[in-house]
């Protein structure tokens, strides 16, 4: 029985194993290739070309290119990489500058920079080249006089003085930071070094493979050896790991012209059997080589051909008779899957060149189990419920990549004063953040009363509610006795405190005890500002109000009461009975949509709902939606456009708090990202908050409150106004503010530990069981 399970365990294995190893590159490649997806110069050749997707959403050639008139080996002399620009992947794109021109013979590269290799990471970008300089020779030569391998010395200066560097950008329009000092030199046994391949590995180190030339005694003819280096930075230094990169005993030169990336967590290959040595097939054939997950052990794969050297048959239905058919190749790469290859062909019998860009299929999994490699066809296998989740509710499997998830950057704003935080100044519930008269504009509630609170929230329950402690200039709350008021800022960060925009109507008007939690509606030239319309004090029977608004023409005002509710609470039973609270003003087909909080449930366990009320009019009537609550979590909330439908943080309470959601309709919401340290009290800055657009694009910063600030002297909490960052936008990608594995400080956890009645019951429960 043992041999049995012991045999059945091998044949496993043996499937398992052949299963992985039956990758076959070449069924990613369609059968003819169509000349429409070429990309050329009219007078250069063009060579070794990367396509990178930019943070302008264009795609971006880089690539190699040299005058036509030099001839096809003018690569070595005369090259330089240049920058090309298109709408689509395939093309066509436009030249628009170089990118690393000839920068004189003082300068290691500066004759020649070829052979470019283009990677990103964390926003920036590098490019690692091969370059060289000559003895001054070339530069006295005519453009029709074209290098000779065979004829020319100074050819071979040019190419024994071929160095590896690196250049770094910030935007693939921008400008490239070259280097006066090559990233891998030459040493006693190395006579040149050239054409770098860098991939980042599983375990996040550099990984580069690139080829020396031992000397020989008649300075050409020498050895070319691949090697492999490693470096923890994109920058280096890279350090030999004295592991071969791929070899064959006794070939001069075994490959070249290679490209690696990682599939199903292992290693692979492209790279052109230039001799001969591998297989039975045309000299240049492409061939695929695989490695283990360090990029070390190479061997050839089992379906080792990709392109077999000699013609191109194009979808036109002609063949073109080549030299190699599929040099310097290229990878398009989107989220870790190649997505097209670009390959240079050189004609037979040509001496110009071109690059192609060819669109792959994606490899099919040909695994039983759920496969390494996350593809579209993942969500093809049968999921659980959480890998369901995963890919059919998130907008990505990964926050990494999911452009509604985000991590949150704080920033104490400046401009405010706060009475040295004796609890008597406070500042809270922004609004959203405009963009008018050159500076960004914010409204706010502001309590400025001659104490501190004495209700609520004041830390003193002896003195809570109806005792006779509070009156007219005396609040119960934080934010009873307020007004709205508003500032200004040139940057976000520091604040001109312009005066009070809101006031408290007289009474009986809703909003004479206190005007609070204000939001900013533009709509037809004209602004609006709803707010909680405060009738007593806060804190008395609870937080109950109703929502009251003022208009004015100019955003600086006058402001305007209607002195009358536009939206009213809800009808007695209802939900939304005693408070609407935090309402929330977009626009949406003409109409004007306000979500708003409320608190039901009591004297049970509280539950904060939020709702949706929409009007044709910013005055009302407002009818309130049949499916409120909308959302089931949520306390102080933050809405704004996305795409065609609204998002929404998601923040304090509930079964769904510190969740990013989002409703296609506005109105059904579902989690889209969870996430952590969310801003408590936020409004953003929302360009298209009111226009409409059926086109949203996110957010990137706002304002908040906290409420838990206290002055040195103070026993009293009192709440400031701060900025908050992030990166919920299509139009910007911050790699920062997608990370998702924050170490806190153990102090931070430990203060939360256990209260004195805890430990009590830990003790008495310790003696029951040791009894």
């Amino acid at each position: 029985m043992k041999q049995i399970v012991v045999t059945l365990l091998c044949i496993i294995v043996v499937i398992s194993v052949h299963a992985q190893e039956d990758f076959n590159f070449a069924e990613l490649l369609p059968e003819k290739f169509d000349k429409a997806n070429i990309i050329q110069e009219e007078d250069y050749n063009v060579w070794g070309t990367n396509i990178l997707k930019g943070k302008d959403g264009k795609y971006h050639a880089i690539y190699s290119r040299w005058l036509k008139s030099r001839g096809h080996h003018g690569w070595v002399t005369h090259s330089e990489i240049a920058h090309a620009v298109s709408d689509h992947l395939t093309g066509p794109y436009k030249f628009k500058n170089l990118v690393l021109p000839p920068r004189g013979n003082q300068y290691w590269d500066g004759d020649c920079t070829h052979n470019p290799h283009v990677i990103e990471y964390k926003g920036k970008y590098y490019l690692y080249h091969m370059g060289n300089r000559g003895s001054g020779y070339w530069d006295k030569t005519p453009d029709d006089r074209m290098p000779s391998i065979k004829n020319d010395q100074e050819w071979w200066i040019n190419r024994n003085n071929q160095r590896i560097g690196l250049a770094v950008a910030d935007d693939l329009n921008g400008e490239w930071k070259r280097f006066d000092k090559p990233l891998i030199d030459v040493t006693g046994d190395r006579m040149m070094t050239s054409t770098p391949t860098v991939t980042r590995r599983n375990d996040g180190v550099f990984l580069m493979a690139y080829k020396y030339v031992e000397p020989h005694p008649k300075f050409k003819n020498g050895k070319v050896v691949h090697v492999t280096a490693t470096s923890r930075s994109p920058l280096g230094p890279f350090t030999d790991t004295g592991e071969p990169f791929i070899e064959k005993p006794k070939a001069s030169f075994a490959i070249d012209d290679h490209v690696e990336w990682i599939y199903n967590g292992n290693y692979y290959c492209l790279a052109k059997d230039s001799r001969g040595v591998w297989s039975d097939y045309p000299d240049g054939s492409t061939m695929l080589f695989e490695g283990s997950d360090m990029g070390f052990d190479w061997k050839p794969a089992k379906n080792f051909l990709v392109i077999k050297a000699g013609e191109i048959k194009w979808t036109d239905g002609t063949v073109t008779k080549t030299e190699r058919t599929a040099d310097m190749p290229k990878f398009y790469m989107e989220n870790g899957m190649p997505k097209a290859l670009i390959i240079a062909i050189l004609p037979k019998g040509s001496e110009i060149s071109y690059s192609l860009v060819i669109p792959l299929k994606t490899p099919k999994p040909k695994t039983e189990a759920f496969p390494y490699q996350v593809t579209e066809y993942s969500k093809d296998y049968e999921l659980s419920s959480a890998l369901d989740r995963s890919f059919n509710q998130y907008p990505s499997h990964v926050n990494a990549e999911n452009e509604l998830y985000t991590q949150f950057k704080y920033t104490k704003l400046t401009g405010f004063d706060y009475n040295d935080g004796d609890a008597t100044i406070t500042r809270r519930d922004p609004s959203k953040v405009l963009f008018e008269n050159g500076k960004y504009y914010v409204w706010y509630t502001k309590r400025e009363t001659p104490i501190a609170p004495v209700g609520r929230f004041s830390q003193d329950y002896s003195v809570m509610k109806t005792d006779g402690t509070w009156n007219d200039t005396i609040p119960t709350t934080d934010w009873d006795l307020a007004e709205v008021w508003y500032a200004t800022s040139k940057d976000g960060f520091h604040w001109e405190e312009q005066g009070v925009a809101v006031t408290r109507p007289e009474y009986p008007i809703p909003g004479w005890r206190a005007v609070a939690t204000p939001d900013i509606l533009k709509f037809k030239g004209k602004y609006y500002i709803y707010y909680q319309a405060f009738t007593e004090p806060s804190g008395v029977r609870g937080d109950y109000c109703p929502v009251g608004v003022a208009y004015a023409d100019n955003i600086n005002g006058p402001w305007t009461h209607v002195n009358d509710v536009v939206i009213p609470t809800g009808a007695k039973g209802e939900w939304d009975q005693f408070a609407i609270q935090a309402p929330t003003p977009l626009v949406k087909d003409g109409k004007i949509y306000v979500y708003y909080k409320a608190a039901f449930n009591r004297p049970q366990t509280v539950w904060s709902g939020i709702g949706l009320a929409i009007a044709d009019n910013p005055l009302g009537p407002f009818k309130k939606h049949a499916l409120n609550p909308v959302q089931n979590s949520g306390h102080e909330i933050c809405f704004f456009p996305w795409k065609e439908g609204v998002a929404s943080l998601t923040i304090r309470d509930g079964s769904e708090h510190f969740t990013i959601q989002y409703a296609e309709d506005w109105v059904n919401f579902e989690v889209m990202a969870i996430t952590e340290m969310m801003p408590t009290g936020p409004n953003a800055y929302i360009p298209d908050a009111f226009t409409d657009s059926k086109d949203g694009r996110g957010i990137t910063w706002g304002i908040g409150h906290f409420i838990n600030f206290r002055g040195k002297n103070s026993k009293r909490w009192h709440s400031e106004l701060y900025r908050f960052d992030c990166d919920l936008s299509r139009d910007m990608h911050d790699e920062e503010m997608k990370h998702h594995n924050f170490l806190r400080s153990p102090d931070e956890y430990f203060k939360y530990g256990l209260s004195e009645k805890q430990r009590k019951r830990i003790q008495e429960d310790n003696q029951k069981i040791n009894k």
